[in-house]
């Protein structure tokens, strides 16, 4: 090419490439990993989306909301490149917990799922099922027994359910109580991961001798008086809580009794209804 021969509007149109490449690699660099441990309560509304993506990379998501919103915000936070989830967790099959979980499966390439397992006749969560076994994607039973460790050290700590809960009614036919609770651990970090447990399950771990204790505690259950008892508190014994919750929701979640609590134990809250979605890093 003769350099001298090419016009202005050539260059215009040269330069324009380089630069939308220049910001699209700055782009897929601002969503590497970089060595830290990354932590965000996606801001779904009334229901439950985690995202976790570790010092090396690898991409957790526990729950995925009552709408398709956790979508948008998961490939906010991941490299545009990167289309594999290396494990799912559905804490319960409630619909504030589930929606976008089929699309996830029909989008990305899902290593594993991690499920309670339990019997349960909501249709997303039979199409979750469905999208499952229609990919073939490796199912991880919840165990206390035994801890998962993502090999660059983070580590999930299993506390709930008991495996014998899997492919069964949950006890007296209440779905939170056969919830997955988990306690990820980094350095000397911990976040306790609660699903939405109530105060009986929270009984149940403390009784199991199960070490509870957080750095960050993801509230149970979106801040409702039926969780995050005062024994169960005092046993994590978070630095800051993290409460996911949607603006002007019928419930009133969360809980001013649950507020107080906090505010008696000069813990720290941050709720997503008040701030929108929340990202943390180590």
């Amino acid at each position: 090419m003769d350099l001298a021969k090419v016009s202005s509007r050539t260059w215009l149109w040269i330069y324009g490439i380089l630069l939308a490449v220049v910001i699209a690699l700055a782009l897929e660099w601002r969503h590497l990993p970089g060595g830290k441990l990354h932590f965000s309560v996606l801001d779904v509304g009334q229901g439950d989306s985690l995202f976790l993506q570790t010092p090396s990379g690898r991409q957790i998501v526990m729950d995925a909301g009552p709408d398709l919103s956790a979508l948008s915000q998961l490939g906010e936070r991941m490299p545009k490149l990167d289309r594999t989830i290396d494990l799912l967790v559905l804490s319960h099959p409630h619909l504030d917990h589930l929606a976008a979980f089929p699309e996830i499966l029909r989008r990305y390439k899902v290593e594993a799922v991690m499920l309670a397992g339990m019997q349960y006749p909501g249709d997303r969560y039979v199409e979750m099922l469905e999208e499952i076994r229609k990919h073939n994607v490796r199912v991880i039973i919840p165990d206390p027994q035994k801890d998962i460790d993502l090999g660059d050290g983070v580590v999930l700590d299993v506390l709930w359910p008991k495996p014998e809960f899997f492919g069964k009614n949950p006890p007296n036919d209440e779905v939170h109580q056969a919830g997955i609770v988990l306690r990820v651990l980094f350095s000397n970090e911990a976040l306790l991961l609660t699903g939405d447990i109530e105060r009986e399950t929270e009984s149940a771990i403390l009784r199991s001798g199960a070490n509870v204790r957080a750095t960050v505690l993801k509230v149970a259950h979106h801040g409702s008086k039926t969780s995050t008892s005062t024994g169960f508190l005092l046993a994590a014994d978070p630095k800051v809580a993290l409460i996911s919750a949607g603006k002007n929701n019928k419930f009133r979640h969360p809980s001013e009794e649950i507020l107080e609590r906090f505010r008696h134990f000069s813990i720290p809250v941050r709720i997503t209804k008040n701030e929108g979605a929340i990202d943390l890093e180590w």
